[in-house]
């Protein structure tokens, strides 16, 4: 695995390779800039035992579909699968020592690191190989995915024979023969393909330039990827080889002892999602070519200018403990690798480093991951929000299909903006995605007071949603005409098909009163514009009136006796999970027992009624979050990467906190320690977000009150100082706190009034 020593606060670093590690590290070592992804295989490829590697390359929200097969249908359930694609090999590298093929399975690897640096976004891989005749080379590589040129890849080869000259051949090549993980026995990994599902369609070879154009199965998208090189070698002959699936450039070189052969390698992508069909091929060939008369140098300087703004905005340092810090910083590198940035794009689950999920986008962004980029990296943020409000047209389908005459029904998973998940108790059945979107909206207006964007996205989102829950729900008159939401799952995927979810109802409530507030406030300050939206949606006064009426009367469920929210109508009148007789091989429960057994006993999948508790703290006093706290641990498995930050931020604030530490120590590290056993299928991408909630929100105790940016610090014991920034308003602030309290600079912007435990404090 990698290392965790001081030296590695910035980087991940692999000094041995171990077949048994080499899955895992496939995900750790992976590139990526939100667009594209890159798993940390080797340019070499690699065959190795069965199941300890999975080649892969992504591009976010390039997909096929099939049909779900279902055994017994009914009327609205999900019809077609999405699946984002492992797509065309760009990064296929041979190399030849005369009549030996380099592996790093054959011969003797006499030295080896590979690093993973965050401030220079470079991949890099050093080795020392003796073939199995004896002949010793130097291999050193270096692997980009720009940030900059988001359909860029670039890899610097470098070859140096140590203890002989003669002749080295390198192949590079692109290869279209690529499949997806098939489906394994487990819900979270695989897709439902069988073989390929990309064809051939072109082929361009010349020289030292290449391109294949490949095609979907059934969505019918284009790919093309597109390769130059630029070959650093006194002497040295070109073959091109063109087969069926793969087009490759062979470079015979004349090597002489201690002289170094360099070879880079550009590669670009482009689909019919972003261009015309005609100009997919022509788009990959021009930025490829622009990538290598840039040159890979000029590529690296570029990729080290935007990591220096990204961390100059987001870092967050902790003295006191090394192992955290590389933790942290590494699940917000992998953030940014992860986030599209395009407004047609959102944040898969997995990021774009594994097939975990399929590729899916979840109400995960919403609620994890939009805080990190919003109080960091607003644009990001908003450009998450806009895909949202790019695939409103599809939500109002669903809602249609669902019976909602009005409104719009977000997908519980989807790339495209459909409904694809097959098992709609866990899956159709979470309205609270629509409230979750809604609360996402009203954050980022707090944060950012962006009234472009609330004119021209967000106040239609928050319409629609509020319209779906004001049909969904009703005004039950033995809950004393409460306002009820009822055949729910909310977010402990352990209880499904609820009435009352308190997590759903809490925050169906916020969207209600939200999009009421906003609506009246376009009335009053945008008159032309809320005209025009009333217009296009058909808007009543009585669908507003609806809407705060059934959030002024929106029953929360409460127990007067036990002093807690129970999590549903229901949720008090099952039967306790048996924790002391079950297996500690028997978790993750849903791996092991049929989920009606599940849905049976008190037992949570993870956080829900004290995740809406962190999401609307000022809503309860803390003698209640204590409360609700104490029964939900016990009943709480974690089985749910999004579980352990969010235990980690309720404790914080009613001061249990060496459990707050501990959860923190699980979130921050999941990936790096695999504890969850499952990294080599992509990321815990919300768990990576949550990370950074754990330390700003938590131990920060960072929160919007009363309109103004409230801090309520708190430093654990053998920490020295930490420190992070927030983007607040077009302000960055810094703020430190160490054992003597906690100190503010305004870095950007103007002045400004927070409060640090109710005591304002000017910064200016």
């Amino acid at each position: 695995m990698v290392q965790k020593n001081k030296t590695c606060q910035w980087c991940i670093i692999e000094n041995e390779f171990k077949p048994e590690d080499n899955y895992v590290n496939e995900t750790l070592f992976a590139l990526g800039n939100g667009y594209l992804g890159v798993r940390g295989n080797f340019e070499e490829g690699y065959d190795g035992p069965k199941g300890t590697g999975l080649e892969g390359t992504y591009i976010n929200g390039f997909y096929d579909s099939e049909v779900i097969k279902y055994g017994e249908i009914a009327y609205g359930y999900a019809e077609k699968s999405q699946t984002m694609l492992n797509v065309t090999d760009g990064k296929v590298i041979k190399l030849y020592i005369e009549d030996e093929e380099f592996s790093m399975l054959s011969g003797e690897i006499l030295a080896y690191e590979r690093s993973l640096d965050f401030k220079e976004g470079i991949l890099k891989r050093n080795i020392i190989w003796k073939s199995p005749k004896g002949k010793e080379v130097r291999i050193s590589v270096e692997r980009l995915v720009s940030f900059n040129r988001k359909h860029i890849v670039a890899i610097q080869y470098e070859v140096t024979p140590i203890n002989f000259s003669g002749s080295i051949k390198i192949v590079s090549a692109l290869d279209g023969e690529v499949t997806n993980l098939t489906t394994e026995n487990d819900p979270r990994v695989g897709a439902g393909f069988k073989g390929r599902v990309l064809s051939v369609e072109d082929k361009r070879l010349a020289n030292t330039s290449g391109a294949l154009v490949q095609r979907t199965k059934n969505t019918r998208f284009l790919l093309a990827c597109a390769m130059q090189h630029q070959l650093k070698a006194d002497s040295y002959s070109i073959d091109c080889i063109e087969d069926e699936l793969k087009v490759s450039v062979a470079f015979n070189i004349q090597a002489e002892k201690n002289k170094s052969i360099i070879l880079d390698k550009y590669i670009a992508y482009t689909t019919s999602k972003d261009f015309k069909e005609e100009e997919v091929l022509v788009k990959a060939e021009s930025e490829v070519s622009a990538a290598m008369l840039c040159g890979f140098e000029k590529l690296k300087e570029e990729q080290k200018e935007f990591l220096h703004e990204f961390w100059y905005r987001t870092d967050i340092q902790i003295e006191g403990d090394d192992s955290l810090q590389q933790g942290i910083r590494f699940n917000m590198f992998q953030l940014l690798q992860s986030a599209g940035r395009d407004g047609k794009t959102n944040i898969a689950a997995k990021g774009l480093t594994g097939e975990g999920y399929e590729g899916h986008y979840f109400w995960d962004t919403e609620i994890y991951i939009l805080p990190f980029f919003l109080y960091t990296n607003p644009e990001i943020s908003r450009k998450l929000l806009e895909y949202r409000y790019n695939i409103l047209p599809k939500a109002r389908d669903r809602a249609r299909v669902m019976s909602h005459k009005k409104g719009a029904l977000y997908a519980w998973r989807t790339i495209d903006g459909e409904e694809c998940s097959a098992y709609y108790p866990a899956g159709t059945a979470q309205y609270h995605i629509n409230a979750d979107i809604a609360f996402a909206v009203k954050r980022y207006m707090e944060a950012t007071e962006d009234r472009d964007f609330l004119i021209n996205f967000g106040a239609e989102i928050l319409v629609e949603t509020a319209r779906l829950f004001a049909d969904l729900g009703e005004f039950i008159e033995s809950k004393d005409n409460k306002f009820c939401i009822n055949e729910v799952t909310g977010p402990d995927e352990y209880s499904a098909l609820v009435n009352n979810n308190c997590y759903t109802n809490l925050l169906a409530r916020e969207n209600l009163s939200y999009a009421y507030e906003v609506v009246l406030w376009l009335r009053d300050n945008e008159k032309e514009y809320y005209d025009k939206l009333v217009e296009k949606l058909e808007l009543k006064e009585e669908e507003m009136e609806l809407w705060k009426k059934a959030a002024s009367n929106m029953y929360i469920p409460y127990n007067e006796k036990l002093k807690i929210h129970p999590q549903d109508d229901s949720f008090l009148d099952r039967k306790p999970w048996d924790f002391a007789n079950t297996p500690k091989e028997n978790y993750p429960l849903l791996m092991h027992y049929h989920p009606l057994v599940i849905y049976r006993h008190q037992v949570c999948k993870q956080a829900d009624l004290v995740l809406a508790e962190v999401l609307l703290s000022h809503k309860f006093s803390l003698e209640q979050k204590k409360m609700d706290y104490d029964f939900y641990e016990k009943l709480t498995t974690h089985d749910s990467s999004l579980s352990t930050c969010i235990f980690s931020i309720a404790a914080c604030e009613i001061g249990y906190y060496d459990k707050a530490y501990e959860y923190f120590i699980n979130t921050a590290r999941m990936d790096l320690d695999n504890t969850h056993g499952n990294s080599k299928d992509g990321i815990h991408a919300a768990n990576m977000a949550g990370t950074w909630m754990c330390l700003v929100n938590g131990f920060g105790g960072v929160k919007i009150y009363n309109d103004k940016l409230s801090i309520a610090p708190y430093i654990p014991d053998h920490w020295e100082k930490y420190s992070f920034r927030i983007s607040y308003r077009n302000r960055l602030i810094k703020i430190s706190v160490d054992k003597k309290g906690t100190s503010y600079k305004l870095l950007e912007g103007d002045s400004i009034t927070i409060l640090e435990r109710e005591k304002e404090i000017l910064l200016s």
